[in-house]
């Protein structure tokens, strides 16, 4: 009997060696493996690359800016937010003595400040952050009527402003020529827009015509001087501005209301010459005042300017209010006047006399 030894089976990747598999023998490459062989980073082809999308990424970018930009222009420029300047909203209304009333008043702030007729809102909303550069602020700032711009609003599809009014308080005549008429603050106002019937009437400033002549060419706005060649020209000034803030003291609200009633109390002139220093009076009396009656008072210096210890304005017109109550007053004849005590107003004789009264100037 035969002896057969089995066959041995092996795997089609081993091969026979010695009568055993070699397990670690090399691989033989199958008919479809594929190479890959190594590749290097191409760093300016990365770079190039890089930079075409960034391009393609800012040019996207500023078409959209350039979209959104015109979109916005565009919306600027229509009617739905365009405004005629005499439709601008004013909290405050003009006061009664402007001639023309609101349209009047906005159509003179837009021609004095050259500005457009019809606004774009949205463009003008841009000045909220800083309302004393906005244009509105700028044009009624400028307008001489208006003494303060408190606040600008934007509301949709409109702009309301707030306005403090300058208020004709002293009135300088001339005979021959048109009157100047003053605020508070001596600024020259313009007479052409101010109706006389409905304004209650201003306090006049009383002097030689040389003294309160103002400048020529002097514009509504601006405070009153005198010409360049007037002497003691800034003195002038000075007394001019202290006498219109005189005049607005006795027509506040209440005084003037208490005036109304009391022709002693109704002051209709303040006179200048008294009040300015010249070389021969280092310390003049200061003003003279004119009641509706005809008396002369000497008021002294204006609010503010008192001497340290002398009466305040406040306590001389208590004790003015007080005077006039007194019936029947005394009468002064001729160019005396009424001068205050600490207590009381006391008559002052303007030619020398016998008697408690003693001696004075002639006022004026």
């Amino acid at each position: 009997m035969d002896y057969r030894e089995p066959p041995r089976i092996t795997t089609a990747d081993a091969r026979l060696d010695g009568g055993f598999v070699a397990d670690d023998s090399p691989r033989r490459p199958r008919r479809f493996d594929f190479v890959r062989p190594e590749r290097h980073l191409d760093l300016p082809r990365v770079l190039l690359a890089a930079l075409a999308g960034m391009l393609a990424l800012g040019f996207c970018g500023y078409l959209m800016w350039r979209g959104a930009r015109s979109a916005v222009e565009w919306l600027h420029v229509q009617p739905d937010y365009e405004l005629r300047f005499t439709e601008l909203t004013l909290a405050e209304p003009p006061p009664e003595w402007f001639r023309g009333g609101r349209e009047a008043f906005l159509k003179r702030v837009r021609e004095n400040a050259q500005e457009d007729e019809v606004l774009r809102v949205l463009d003008l909303a841009k000045g909220q952050a800083d309302p004393e550069k906005s244009r509105i602020h700028r044009a009624f700032r400028l307008f001489p009527f208006v003494e303060d711009v408190t606040k600008v609003e934007y509301p949709p599809r409109g702009i309301v402003v707030h306005l403090v009014y300058k208020q004709p308080v002293a009135i300088i005549p001339f005979r021959g020529d048109e009157p100047v008429i003053l605020d508070r603050n001596a600024h020259v106002l313009p007479n052409e827009d101010i109706d006389l019937e409905k304004l209650p009437p201003p306090i006049q400033l009383l002097g030689a015509r040389t003294i309160l002549m103002p400048s020529p060419g002097l514009q509504p706005g601006l405070p009153w001087r005198p010409p360049s060649s007037v002497p003691d020209g800034a003195q002038i000034e000075r007394c001019v501005k202290q006498a219109a803030n005189l005049a607005a003291f006795f027509l506040e609200p209440e005084r003037a209301e208490l005036a109304a009633s009391t022709p002693a109390l109704k002051i209709i002139g303040i006179t200048v010459t008294e009040a300015i220093p010249t070389p021969d009076v280092s310390e003049p009396r200061g003003f003279f005042l004119v009641n509706a009656e005809k008396a002369f008072i000497l008021w002294g210096p204006a609010p503010g300017e008192e001497a340290p210890g002398a009466l305040s304005a406040s306590e001389k017109w208590a004790i003015l209010a007080k005077w006039a109550k007194i019936t029947p007053r005394p009468v002064l004849p001729g160019r005396d006047y009424w001068a205050f005590s600490r207590t009381d107003l006391e008559g002052v004789r303007t030619r020398p006399q016998t008697g408690p009264q003693g001696t004075g100037g002639n006022p004026g």
